[in-house]
């Protein structure tokens, strides 16, 4: 069945033949076009196939089969013909700067990609909640909200679990999962590259800015990752390059469905993607201003496409809590609740400082101390609970390479000089104010948090395009004393940056290539728990203690944030009821039916579940397995 997964990739490619542009050899369009597209339609397959009670493998591969074959036959349909087929080939000179780029881009993308296929899903958020909904929905056969202790498996948008859910069913199993968001990175970098084109960058421009944007620690470790933060990063540089035709070309169909596609695609995937795509929306609204018709067609589109993408997933929340946003504490945990022009500073200064956290201690206080000095001078509280998450203190001092948190110090200081530089050229002053934009809205919205540099990425790819431009500029001063001394600096800060990518894909948590505990020294199940070691042993004696009991019945008991999804795992062939639930109108099963149970909680929560009479065996603090007298 692991061939069938390279139905999706197939079918991606024979869209982007059909969907290129035909007056204009524009591969990278075709292929956000593409992306976009069989996006969409992977979303809306699975909310028609959950109405009509068919989540399981048999329906997913016949659309799939059906999709190849398809898009197959127009692709062959719609072939050049050979009078239409050009013989030219570009004999510019390549440049020694973008191949030595090229090279090293190029390596770090594939050292990734071996990474993604060789380790097991082990980020700490999809064991908790990511991935066990998807297994909750091939249990129940829809999308139908369930019984479950972790609220998150409902409230957050499922955009990306419902990628990685026609996966699961065309491969059986989660060994592809992390591709999903190693091509998310490649086609983040194809989107961001485009609007340093569109910006005026030269090819050495558009690979500077695709450098900048693959470096980034935070990037690098993601694309190995099974979190979200790449996919709804590569929807919102789509619908940025998307927005940027808009200035020069004629409002087009295609386009402005494209572009209503990525918002909805935003909009499904992770909410962080809203504060970015906002001012890309505005600045496509500019300038289409003087169309009013095809403006007020194209807000209808993407009002259409967000509704229509995310509209089932939010009534889904609405049902179950009242509300499309979940319980009120919540998105106040997450959200900021003050929105003074004071807090709104303070926190985006917080926000960047995070990403420029270096090794070098003097560095880092430094730059936490000016923030703190910029707070008291405007009186605001720099660990103000209206903009500060739970148990986060400012200034922190986590620098190193994990995919939860890692800084990327010398591509945001990039991003933020080429914003800075971009406002003052005319050429890019336009698409600088829209990043301007973008990062002030996230810094208004998005609280301060140690696990914060991952949910500003949006914000961060739509500003990487400045700094791709202002780079290549560096590259091309007139006068040469100065053109060799930048070329010199350029080359060194972007082979530090390179290297702090290469040492967060070899070294980095909760997955490496090399060293102790890399993913060629630990089994399957090793890896699956490398953010939780200890518990490796205990989760394992949980599943051999049911499959010796016989149970066809197990029943889970699950606290807090500990993990689900490894059980769900293991004990597929089993009958899984949740013992608890936090979820309105969902309530938990009867233990009374189950044939075993396994706790992950507190010793406490377990014993009031389970009978007194049963037989009750604690594996250790967390993890205890019972069973019927």
């Amino acid at each position: 069945m692991i061939l069938l997964a390279l139905l999706p990739v197939l079918t991606l490619a024979f869209t982007a033949v059909v969907m290129r542009p035909r007056a204009e050899a524009d591969r990278g369009l075709a292929v956000i076009r593409a992306a976009i597209a069989v996006a969409v339609g992977a979303v809306l397959v699975v909310e028609l196939f959950s109405l009509l009670h068919w989540i399981s493998p048999v329906p997913f591969v016949a659309a799939w089969l059906a999709a190849t074959l398809t898009t197959g036959w127009l692709a062959w349909r719609s072939r050049p013909e050979k009078s239409e087929k050009t013989e030219k080939t570009d004999k510019r000179a390549r440049n020694p700067a973008a191949i030595v780029v090229q090279v090293v881009v190029g390596l770090l993308v594939l050292s990734e990609l071996v990474l993604a296929l060789a380790s097991s899903p082990n980020n700490f958020d999809s064991n908790s909640y990511h991935l066990p909904k998807i297994e909750h929905w091939v249990a129940g056969g829809d999308l139908a909200n369930f019984a479950t202790a972790q609220t998150q498996q409902i409230i957050l948008v499922p955009g990306a679990e419902f990628l990685l859910l026609h996966l699961r069913m065309l491969s059986g199993g989660d060994g592809q999962y992390n591709l999903l968001q190693f091509f998310a990175g490649l086609l983040g970098a194809l989107a961001v590259a485009r609007c340093a084109a569109q910006l005026g960058a030269g090819r050495t421009g558009q690979w500077l800015t695709a450098a900048v944007f693959l470096t980034a620690p935070a990037v690098a470790l993601e694309s190995t990752s099974t979190q979200n933060d790449l996919v709804v990063t590569a929807w919102v540089a789509c619908a940025a390059t998307l927005a940027l035709d808009a200035r020069r070309t004629p409002a087009g169909w295609p386009n402005t469905l494209a572009l209503a596609g990525a918002a909805g695609l935003t909009m499904v995937t992770k909410t962080t993607g809203a504060m970015a795509l906002l001012p890309i929306l505005i600045y496509w609204a500019v300038c289409r201003f003087k169309e009013r018709k095809q403006l007020l067609y194209g807000t209808c589109a993407v009002l259409a496409a967000s509704a229509l993408l995310s509209g089932p997933s939010l009534l889904r929340v609405q049902e179950a809590f009242g509300s499309p946003f979940g319980p009120p504490g919540y998105r106040e945990a997450l959200s900021t609740t003050r929105h003074d022009p004071p807090a709104i500073l303070v926190n985006g200064l917080r926000l960047g400082a995070s990403t420029l956290l270096t090794p070098l201690a003097g560095v880092n206080e430094a730059i936490g101390g000016s923030v703190i000095r910029i707070a008291d001078a405007v009186g605001v509280d720099p660990n103000d609970p209206s903009i500060t998450q739970w148990r986060s203190i400012f200034p922190g001092d986590r620098w190193k390479p994990d995919e939860d948190r890692s800084p990327y110090p010398i591509q945001s200081a990039l991003v933020l000089l080429g914003t800075a530089l971009g406002l003052g050229w005319k050429r890019t002053r336009g698409y600088a104010l829209l990043v301007l934009g973008a990062l002030l809205t996230t810094a208004a919205i998005v609280k301060w948090q140690y696990w914060g540099n991952r949910l500003i990425l949006p914000a961060f790819a739509v500003a990487t395009p400045l700094a791709g431009y202002m780079l290549e500029r560096a590259l091309h001063v007139e006068r040469r004393a100065v053109r060799w001394a930048l070329s010199a600096l350029v080359a060194v800060v972007l082979l530090a940056g390179a290297a702090h990518a290469y040492i967060a894909v070899y070294y980095g948590q909760p997955r490496r290539l090399v060293g102790h505990a890399s993913v060629f020294t630990l089994d399957d199940w090793q890896e699956r728990f490398a953010r939780m070691p200890d518990q490796a042993a205990s989760y394992r004696t949980a599943i051999d203690q049911v499959r010796a009991g016989g149970a066809k019945r197990v029943g889970l008991v699950m606290d807090g944030d500990l993990w689900e999804y490894p059980l769900q795992v293991e004990l597929r062939d089993k009958q899984l009821i949740e013992l608890q639930s936090a979820v309105p109108g969902r309530p938990a099963g009867d233990v009374t039916t189950v044939d075993a149970v396994i706790c992950v909680s507190a010793q406490d929560v377990c014993r009031r579940t389970v009978p007194a009479n049963w037989q009750y065996n604690r594996i250790d603090q967390f993890v205890t397995t019972a069973f019927p007298s």
